[in-house]
């Protein structure tokens, strides 16, 4: 019985090759699903956090205007323009991606924002039964409102960092797995190696008598 190193060289050989290629291609596979990881955590880090905070900010400016005008009952002619502006930056914050959070304190924010143009209308035409107080009705629902802004503002850094931390996680997962690719390959570049220059030696078995 004879055993041809030829033969059992090419097999051998075509498997490893075939493994190498089977981990060539899963790694592949995962760095594209990492990259992608990244790449989302990114995309979502701007468009649903920066933005975000910018869009709070611009609220939190034209609040503070609607409070000094209830303060020194000021002149309401322009809150028309600001009441649109405000709802214009409320409706692009509901179309970002939300946690259930911020869509509580969202819906919360809109329904204030209900109120003190309401209460503004009232002040800016003011009618027979008119109430001393509604000023301070308004100042008081604006003061409300800047804390639900405070805590959709501490959301975003909240949100950042966990997008943040999932970025790295995947970006270190991606160079282990590069490492292990690397280290693999060598691996089946030496075996090959060893099979070609120390191939295994025909085995023959004495003949019968």
């Amino acid at each position: 019985m004879l055993i041809k190193p030829r033969v059992t060289q090419r097999i051998q050989t075509g498997l490893i090759l075939a493994m190498a290629f089977l981990l060539v291609l899963g790694s592949n596979r995962l760095d594209q699903k990492h990259f992608s990881t990244v790449q989302n955590t990114v995309n979502s880090v701007y468009k649903d956090r920066v933005v975000v905070q910018d869009i709070i900010y611009r609220i939190n400016n034209l609040f503070h205007k609607k409070e000094l005008r209830f303060i020194r009952n000021g002149n309401f002619t322009d809150m028309v323009k600001e009441n649109k502006e405000i709802d214009e930056l409320l409706l692009n914050f509901g179309g970002t991606k939300l946690t259930q959070n911020e869509s509580r304190l969202l819906t919360t924010l809109n329904q204030q924002f209900s109120k003190i143009q309401e209460l503004e209308g009232k002040v800016a035409n003011p009618t027979a039964d008119f109430e001393a107080d509604l000023g301070i009705v308004g100042i008081k629902t604006l003061k409300e409102m800047q804390k639900n802004l405070d805590a959709l503002a501490a959301i975003q850094l909240s949100e950042s960092e966990q997008l943040t931390e999932l970025s790295n996680k995947s970006l270190g997962m991606n160079i282990m797995l590069s490492k292990l690719e690397v280290g693999f390959l060598i691996l089946f570049g030496a075996a090959m190696i060893f099979m070609i220059f120390y191939p295994k030696p025909k085995v023959e078995l004495a003949p019968e008598n």
